[in-house]
């Protein structure tokens, strides 16, 4: 496994996790000139930028959801209305509104109050970008669920209070809905007077773990990465 250089509390546990298990764990400082390693073993576990640039240098495929995978799922593992949009519409859609960018990192998900602190957030950005636009609602308890091959490994409460059976069994069904990819990390919440949704995916191979235990969910963070096949 590579991960940064840098100590993370959390990724230092999936690295002890790793060692545990009889595995390597390489650190990384400059990582965009890393050594060889052999891309059939490699695993990385890291931030976005850490993650990419490795997959790029090394010839691997990192596993992640679609970008749009929210608007592909149906309304009830929703419980709210999500839509996909350019991010010029995004901008002459009434404020206040959920935003967030459809790639990962691109700017900060939050509410936005009005088209002013959309306009300096997303400076720069290219008018199509794509946005995910979302009703305002509010989660009483919030759950990370590393998720693989139809089952969920591990989870844990995060934010608020809840009961974390309940979501489990809602995480469950998603899990085995064909919905998702082999191997991702959802985070699940509740919504008073309408049920358990899923607030967003997340790829395994860059997620913490918020309170999941390291040595439950390294299945999905090793199936994560993968080297590029032949002719791809």
């Amino acid at each position: 496994m590579v991960i940064p250089e840098k100590n993370d509390l959390e990724r230092d546990s999936v690295a002890a996790a790793w060692s545990a298990a009889g595995g390597e764990v390489s650190r990384l400082g400059r990582f965009w000139e890393p050594p060889s390693y052999d891309p059939a073993k490699v695993r990385v576990y890291g931030n976005d930028t850490f993650a990419l640039v490795l997959a790029q240098k090394l010839g691997l495929d990192l596993i992640s959801p679609a970008d749009d995978l929210l608007v592909q799922l149906p309304q009830q593992a929703l419980q709210r209305s999500v839509t996909l949009l350019p991010l010029s519409v995004a901008m002459t859609s009434p404020f206040p509104a959920f935003l967030k960018p459809a790639a990962p990192k691109l700017f900060k998900a939050a509410i936005y109050t009005s088209l002013t602190d959309l306009a300096v957030e997303t400076r720069g950005l290219e008018p199509d970008t794509p946005v995910l636009h979302s009703e305002i609602v509010q989660f009483a308890c919030e759950i990370r669920c590393f998720v693989w091959r139809g089952d969920v490994l591990d989870a844990a409460i995060y934010e608020g209070d809840g009961a974390l059976e309940d979501g489990l069994r809602f995480a469950r069904q998603l899990a085995r809905s064909g919905d998702l990819p082999t191997t991702c990390v959802l985070d699940i919440g509740y919504i008073p007077q309408r049920g358990w949704a899923i607030i967003e995916a997340n790829a395994a191979w860059g997620a913490g773990l918020n309170g999941c235990r390291a040595d439950k969910v390294l299945p999905c963070i090793e199936a994560a990465t993968r080297q590029v096949a032949i002719g791809s």
